[in-house]
């Protein structure tokens, strides 16, 4: 039972954390207009986000295995996301929106280290499925807030609707000072810091499959924050699309990839990782050329599905993948190092693609992120094949 309370409060956190983020797509096309901004400065936005999310999630790794405390970490994380959004319904400047939603990116992503080093630790035999499980609840999260908070935008305004956002994790955080206590195994034995960096750089730095799976996070991750910038924005402005149908069909994206993602980290827990991720990155890449070509109704809506279950289902896999060649008591350390490359990195695809929409067109910058997929799916030929199952022994303490 208490596995079980482990994996519903995390993912629970999880979908909190991601329905942020989905708002986030959603707000995004009325920020530009409210704002009056180009699109290289809504791609700047989100290359700061990405670049406060990289700070979050190796601080949160870092401390988390350094120190051992993962409780505090988890709590911090929902209820300093929750005020960043309350705060962002009252600004008047675009300085401030600059300012404020890299900083609930950075609150957001200390959630992933400790949440899915504890699941790791929960189901060593089954982190993919485990992970999946976390993995689909985020998108499930992120797939209902466009749908919900579209609806209030229309009656209340994006302000008030955006303010009423602090309540999700404002009780995410209450949840976990309630259930917390009671899971256990939240704090592991301290390490000194040359414990810990020997063990980094040994399991980590030195590790040519690490840096080959970092390299397939990192333009999965680029062509997804690509598709966070300029999605919402193309639905809005290109196809004249409401908020509402705006939110259906950000919602529609996210939903498809929250069932199908505890089935595929199960799939990959018993054939592999590898031939999964190509399979699905390059149909993904295929998926977002589509998205450009179609008009609203079914086909639009059936290339989004794709993009969600062949994109945003992969997370739970690659870090799976990560986890599964190093030993428990680095696991923290290691979705951190992981996320930290791909969340620095993935900065740079909002900018360019910025840039491109306002020099060529916004069709362009998702030709842009679909080219990022095919070349994540070109760099899963670096990756040893039939990684799955396995478990790394832990190193001791």
């Amino acid at each position: 039972m208490k596995k079980i309370r482990v994996l519903f409060l995390m993912s629970a956190g999880h979908l909190i954390g991601h329905w942020y983020i989905g708002l986030l797509m959603l707000v995004l096309p009325l920020l530009k207009q409210e704002f009056h901004l180009s699109f290289t400065e809504v791609g700047l936005l989100i290359s700061a986000r990405s670049l406060a999310g990289a700070f979050g999630n190796s601080v949160s790794g870092v401390l988390a295995d350094l120190f051992g405390s993962r409780d505090r970490i988890l709590l911090g994380s929902s209820a300093g996301a929750a005020l960043c959004w309350l705060l962002v319904g009252f600004t008047e400047q675009y300085l401030f929106i600059l300012i404020l939603i890299p900083l609930f990116t950075m609150f957001n992503n200390l959630w992933h280290a400790p949440a899915m080093s504890l699941l790791s630790d929960a189901y060593p035999e089954r982190r993919g499925f485990a992970l999946g499980l976390h993995g689909s609840a985020a998108n499930l999260g992120q797939a209902l807030a466009p749908l919900v908070v579209g609806v209030l935008i229309t009656y209340l305004g994006w302000r008030t609707a955006v303010k009423l956002n602090v309540l999700p994790g404002l009780t995410m955080g209450v949840l976990l000072l309630v259930m917390l206590p009671g899971l256990g195994g939240l704090t592991k034995k301290k390490k000194t810091t040359g414990q810990f960096w020997k063990l980094f750089k040994e399991h980590l730095l030195k590790s040519p499959q690490i840096l080959a799976i970092s390299m397939v996070s990192v333009f999965r991750t680029m062509g997804q924050r690509g598709v966070e910038a300029f999605l919402g924005i193309f639905l809005a402005d290109h196809l004249g699309l409401s908020p509402v149908w705006v939110g259906f069909y950000l919602s529609l994206l996210t939903f498809a990839s929250a069932f199908p993602e505890p089935l595929i980290g199960w799939l990959s827990d018993r054939v592999g990782r590898k031939s999964i991720l190509w399979v699905s990155l390059t149909i993904s890449g295929l998926a977002t050329v589509a998205i450009t070509v179609v008009g609203p109704g079914a086909p639009l809506g059936i290339s989004l599905a794709l993009l969600g279950i062949f994109h945003y289902s992969l997370r739970p896999i690659i870090f799976a993948f990560a986890l599964d060649l190093t030993p428990p008591d680095m696991g923290a350390a290691t979705i951190s190092y992981v996320f930290t490359w791909n969340q620095g990195f993935s900065a740079l695809a909002p900018l360019v693609g910025g840039v491109l929409a306002d020099l060529y067109g916004i069709k362009v910058a998702l030709y842009f992120v679909a080219g990022l997929s095919l070349v994540a799916a070109l760099c899963v030929g670096l990756l040893r094949p039939n990684v799955g199952a396995e478990v790394a022994p832990s190193t001791g303490e």
